[in-house]
């Protein structure tokens, strides 16, 4: 993760000074929008990791070992997490440094004494929206604030979630005509606004106890017309090494080059990457829930290709060995005693093993699939499960190796919702949404899973995590969540 020094002080105080630095130019505005670009790696970094290790999708067998990463992992896990979460504090810090990147890059602007593309200035906002869309999600609460905090001494507020969705809400549509129209891999475009908005409406009902179902269909459905995305023809070029080249047509925003520890590289044993050196040193251990799993039809559903099972083999046909000389063998649970075996792993991202950091796999946030399931969701509440049917039946036709169409007559409304959380399971694991899927669906405080045998005690409050103790701490403009 990259850091822009001196922004964390304003995360902790809630204020900032104005810069002594007066004259700047438009090298100097790129090079500050061009540095808020890197905060999209927080996606990847926590707000991924943070929100499946909290679902019913990933597990980490093997707790209080290095394996683990001590009790910040095992709080995600078992849903027992607390203010003092190391994990949650970095989150927090690293999405307000995401946002005041962009606010540095606005605050610069206002500076300049040439005319600024106004689609470039939108890029910061629009930036800025996402990183404070991500931020609502978690923690609910928190302060939203635009560049004027680093003009000028300003004592910001705490504002309520709803608020927040409504200032997000404004500043896409206010965005979406200033941006360009057409794709720009990597970049914050027209597309990624309104995906954006998409989600925001997809959530409404949680973030302000209002669902806009509507106005999620509609926001998904500019994304379809607009025709700069489709499914590309392999689900696994979405997670290639070189996935900028091979999916742009459907990703809608990634992350460049994802970072050397990204999913895959969390789940396969060592010795399955690098055979001249299997340690486990430093080996996150993640795998698949036996509730991920069993969602698959295993013998038909390509996606299931994911999901490395049973004793592992090198391309010869001879068994992968530990650094103990042991097979490398998944089982499909957690029961078995060697915490490094347990758990189905998961190889969605391809690894290089020709590169030092195992490839340039750019991380993908927003992709075309989802849209089709969004915009099928919001169908299917709005009474028209015939049209949702269809598009989901865009997603399986790519998925299965003999086809597998719904039909309308099969499902009611209630049943057809419950198939299309399943249907964004199957799509999306390991991407990041499926907390949130949850939440909205309002299945999280009643599902167990494995190694969260039970719903915790008052789970309402676990719908949102805690604000960092630390941040609290100092920052004596902010109230704590509910129940923390």
């Amino acid at each position: 993760m990259r850091y822009l020094l001196g922004f964390s002080l304003f995360i902790l105080l809630g204020c900032s000074t104005k810069p002594t630095t007066t004259e700047f130019t438009i090298l100097d505005f790129e090079n500050a929008l061009a540095a808020s670009y890197n905060y999209l790696e927080v996606f990847g970094d926590h707000y991924l990791p943070i929100n499946d290790l909290a679902s019913d999708q990933l597990g980490v067998p093997g707790f209080g070992s290095h394996l683990s990463t001590g009790s910040q992992i095992e709080e995600l896990v078992r849903n027992q997490w607390t203010p003092n979460n190391n994990m949650l504090t970095n989150m927090w810090n690293d999405l307000y440094n995401g946002v005041n990147a962009a606010n540095n890059a606005l605050a610069i602007a206002t500076e300049v004494k040439e005319d600024i593309d106004e689609d470039r200035l939108a890029e910061a906002r629009a930036l800025r929206a996402f990183n404070f869309f991500l931020l609502m999600d978690v923690f609910g609460n928190i302060q939203a604030f635009k560049e004027e905090v680093l003009l000028g001494t300003v004592v910001v507020p705490q504002s309520t979630r709803a608020e927040v969705f409504s200032f997000i809400e404004a500043e896409l549509i206010a965005m979406i005509p200033l941006l360009k129209a057409d794709a720009s891999y990597g970049k914050m475009t027209r597309t990624v606004a309104q995906m954006i908005l998409a989600k925001l409406y997809l959530n409404a009902e949680v973030y302000t106890g209002t669902p806009q179902w509507a106005a999620c269909r509609d926001a998904c459905a500019a994304i379809i017309a607009s025709g700069n995305y489709q499914l590309v023809g392999d689900y696994f070029d979405l997670f290639a090494t070189d996935n900028h080249i091979l999916s742009a047509d459907e990703i809608i925003l990634a992350s460049p080059d994802a970072p050397n520890t990204h999913p895959s590289l969390l789940s396969v044993h060592p010795a399955q990457i690098d055979t001249k050196s299997p340690s486990t040193s430093g080996f996150a251990n993640w795998a698949a829930t036996p509730e991920l799993f069993i969602q698959f039809d295993s013998i038909n559903d390509l996606r299931a290709g994911s999901f490395l099972r049973g004793t592992q083999l090198t391309s010869a046909g001879n068994a992968i060995l530990d650094v103990a000389g042991d097979s490398v063998q998944y089982s499909f649970n957690f029961s078995r005693s060697n915490q490094f075996i347990n758990g189905y792993r998961v190889l969605k991202y391809a690894v290089d093993n020709t590169k030092t950091n195992y490839g340039d796999n750019d991380f993908v946030i927003f992709r075309y699939a989802d849209v089709l399931l969004m915009q099928a969701e919001a169908l299917n509440e709005l009474g028209e499960s015939a049209s949702a049917i269809q598009l989901i039946n865009e997603v399986r036709e790519r998925a299965y190796s003999v086809a597998s169409p719904l039909s309308a007559g099969d499902f009611t409304q209630e049943t057809l919702r419950t198939q299309i959380l399943t249907e964004r399971s199957n799509e999306l694991f390991w991407e990041g949404w499926r907390r949130q899927d949850l939440i909205r669906q309002s299945l999280f405080c009643t599902a167990t899973w494995t190694q969260r045998l039970r719903v915790p005690d008052g789970c309402e409050n676990l719908r949102l995590f805690p604000i960092p103790a630390s941040i609290l701490a100092v920052n004596t403009n902010l109230v704590q969540n509910p129940g923390y």
